[in-house]
Formats: structure tokens, C-alpha cells, sequence
């Protein structure tokens, strides 16, 4: 059946020998045309085959697909640009906050900043913003938390303005800069008045009047002094030494002071009194005098020994230093009259130690002079060139000594 053709029936249901073809018309009329029935067919008509290719329906469903279809654009678009403003604002955020921790450009000039002691991660962080290293203190906080990184060392570091949080981190990692240093260097067995003026000698900047000025000051406390004593012999330790370039008088004489007080601490001198006898103060003292006896370290405790010795039966030690440390010249030359002289220092007419060290002993006589060799000396006498000694027990064998000490010219 062709599909631009339609019938209209007029017969009864059932019989359809009365179907006669009718030729449809060529345009049907547009709903909503004035006077124009749109309701269909009535009463027995049939529409046997409904037309398909009505063309108004075909504009009609045209319309609204169009219309519909501009709603959809209309979303899409809407959508598109919500999306991609969206991402835009994301886009320009991230940009941001990546800028927080890694700044537009390259680093730019070294400074030099100092991480003072005790500072926290916060601290730094607000001192490299402040300073133009990095761009953000908070974001770089959180950053180095969240890395595991932290417990920077105090010092001084080399940074470049305009950093990233990782570049000021390995920095920080890297550790300070070694400190410029100054470096002196004091021997065993001096006096505290040639100690200052070696010091001064050896550290551009200070003289020896400041370095007493420090001293008497009363800003550095001497361990084991005892009280009322103002004497500093024997509390300056003798060793070489690093301090930081333009450091005080002050700061070298503490430095001195510290490193005695760590020495004896080590040894034990802070149970000098249950183990000997005598206060720290008191064996510091046979300690100098071994330190103007001997320079031979295996004699250091026989010497001691004979000290002991001495002092327990109450003689007179008879150790030549101390008069000269009395006579305040080492040059001195040794007459009866230097010999005999009345002072605490005296060296033929006093009993006992003397009342302070003579001079600066090193570490080998601290040990010496608390853990003497037990032994019944109480003489020794110089016997070789090579500076060694003879220990003896009786006046007899000195003197036997004394003899030879004469004959090599030692004496």
C-alpha cells in the first residue's frame, strides 16, 4: 500500500467490501487554521492507516527538538564555563600556594645569618622570611614538618635571598659555618702574670692589663678556690686553645677557667680530701710543685711521693721554685739571702705547702699529685744530662747523690 495514500471507510465493521479508495489530499490543513475541525474522524469513520509524513508534525517536532536543543547548548555551555572558571580559580591557587614554597626567579644575593642557640623551627623560619630568603615563615614550618625535617644547629649559614623552603633546608642541613678562630697556646708550669702576657702575645686586640681586669672582676669563678683566696696560680690551665676571632678577655680566661675545672673533674680532685687528705686546693698545689721538679712523666709520682712523705713527718720541703715564685723572678739567682728569705714562699724555713700554687701544673702532674707512688723517698737529686732523677730514703744516699750531681756540673 503506497504511504501517501489514506482511505476512509464508510461501511460497518466487518465489511470492508465497501472500502473505496479516496485520494488524500496534498497538504492537510496546519492546526489551528480558523474553521478547521482538528478533532479526526467521527461516528464510523476509521483511519485504517494513519498518515506518517504530516508535515506539520515533522515542523512541529522540529520546533521543539530545536528549541530543546538550544536549552541543552545553553547547559553545556554553562557547564563548560563554570568548569573551566573553576578551574581556573584551582589552577591560580595551587600556583600560589606553590609559590609560598618555591618563589618565581632564581635565588638571588648570599646572606649571611646567625641561628642563635635554643632557636626552634618556627624562629628560623620567621628570621628567613623577615630576612628575604624564603617567601612564607608558616608555610615553610608546616613544610619542614611534613618532611621529618627540624633540629637545625645554631651558627652562622651562608642563604640566598629568593630560596625555596628546600634550598633553605639543605642549608640548614649542611650545618653552620665553622667559626673563624684564633689559636694559643700555653705550656705547663707558667705563672698566671706570664700566662696573660702570652695570651696577649698570641690574640690581637688584647693586652694584659684587660685579661687582669677580667680576673679581678669576679664574673669567672675558679673551682676548688677556697674562700677569701684571690691568687688565680694554678687555675688557668695550660693547653692549646681555639676562640672564636675577636672573642673577649673575658671569654679566654672563662675558656681557661672551664678547662680546668673539666680536667680536675676527671681526675677525681673532688675526692681529694676522702682519698688523701688534703682538699683539691691543697693537692693542686703539690701538683705545681712536681710540675718545677720534673719534666720526666715517669717521675712525676715519685716525686709526689717524697712531697708526702715530707709533709707527713713535717719537714721542711726544701723545693727551690717556691722561693723563686717568692722573689717573683725566675732569672733570680739562688744566694742564702733568696734562700733564707721570710715569706710564705720560702723554701728553707717554711713547713708545710705553700699557700698557693707556683704556677700552672699540666694534666701529668694533676694525676701525679693525687695518685703518688707509695714509696719511703724523701730526697731526689738531679744525676743525669737527660734531666732524670735519683730517689733516695736516707741523708747518707743523698748526699752520695748530691756528689755526682756536682761532678756532671747538673749542680
Amino acid at each position: 500500500m503506497s504511504r501517501s495514500r489514506w482511505f476512509s471507510a464508510t461501511a460497518t465493521e466487518g465489511d470492508l467490501s465497501t472500502l473505496s479508495p479516496v485520494t488524500a489530499p496534498t497538504q492537510p490543513p496546519r492546526p489551528g487554521t480558523p474553521g478547521v475541525d482538528r478533532s479526526g474522524p467521527t461516528g464510523d469513520d476509521l483511519s485504517i492507516d494513519p498518515p506518517d509524513e504530516l508535515t506539520w508534525d515533522e515542523e512541529d517536532e522540529f520546533v521543539r527538538v530545536r528549541h530543546g536543543g538550544w536549552r541543552i547548548a545553553g547547559g553545556l555551555l554553562a557547564a563548560v564555563l563554570i568548569f573551566f572558571g573553576g578551574y581556573t580559580v584551582v589552577k591560580e591557587g595551587r600556583a600560589w600556594f606553590d609559590r609560598q614554597l618555591d618563589p618565581v626567579g632564581e635565588p638571588g644575593e648570599a646572606i649571611d645569618l646567625v641561628v642563635p642557640r635554643g632557636a626552634t623551627t618556627s624562629d628560623i623560619g620567621v628570621q628567613l622570611a623577615n630576612n628575604g630568603v624564603i617567601p612564607n615563615s608558616t608555610f615553610f614550618r608546616y613544610y619542614v614538618e611534613w618532611k621529618d625535617e627540624g633540629n637545625f644547629q645554631a651558627g652562622e649559614y651562608t642563604f640566598y635571598l629568593n630560596s625555596s623552603a628546600d634550598e633553605a633546608i639543605a642549608v640548614l642541613n649542611a650545618g653552620p659555618k665553622p667559626p673563624e678562630v684564633d689559636q694559643f697556646i700555653i705550656r705547663e708550669g707558667l705563672w698566671t702574670s706570664e700566662i696573660l702576657a702570652r695570651v696577649s702575645e698570641q690574640l690581637p686586640g688584647i693586652n694584659p692589663e684587660q685579661l687582669q681586669a677580667a680576673l679581678d672582676g669576679g664574673t669567672i669563678e675558679p673551682r676548688y678556690r677556697p674562700p677569701g683566696e684571690t691568687s688565680w696560680e694554678g687555675l688557668l690551665f695550660p693547653d692549646t686553645y681555639e676562640v672564636n676571632k675577636g672573642a673577649t678577655a673575658t671569654e679566654v680566661l672563662q675558656r681557661m677557667s672551664d678547662e680546668f675545672a673539666r680536667v680536675t673533674g676527671s681526675l677525681g680532685y673532688g675526692a681529694a680530701e676522702t682519698k688523701l687528705g688534703y682538699s683539691a686546693y691543697e693537692v693542686l698545689i703539690v701538683a705545681s710543685l712536681i710540675e718545677a721538679e720534673t719534666r720526666v712523666d715517669d717521675e712525676r709520682p715519685l716525686v709526689a711521693s717524697v712531697i708526702y712523705n715530707r709533709l707527713r713527718e713535717q719537714w721542711i720541703l726544701g723545693i727551690d721554685a717556691t722561693c723563686i715564685y717568692g722573689a717573683g723572678d725566675r732569672d733570680v739567682e739562688l744566694t742564702r739571702s733568696v734562700l733564707d728569705q721570710e715569706t710564705p714562699y720560702g723554701c728553707r724555713n717554711v713547713r708545710g705547702l705553700p699557700p698557693t700554687p707556683i704556677n700552672s701544673p699540666g694534666r701529668a702532674s694533676l694525676e701525679a699529685a693525687l695518685n703518688p707512688a707509695e714509696t719511703d723517698f724523701f730526697y731526689y737529686v738531679l744525676t743525669d744530662p737527660s734531666g732524670r732523677h735519683s730517689f733516695v730514703e736516707t741523708q747518707e744516699e743523698f748526699n752520695e747523690k748530691v756528689q755526682i750531681c756536682r761532678d756532671l756540673g747538673l749542680c
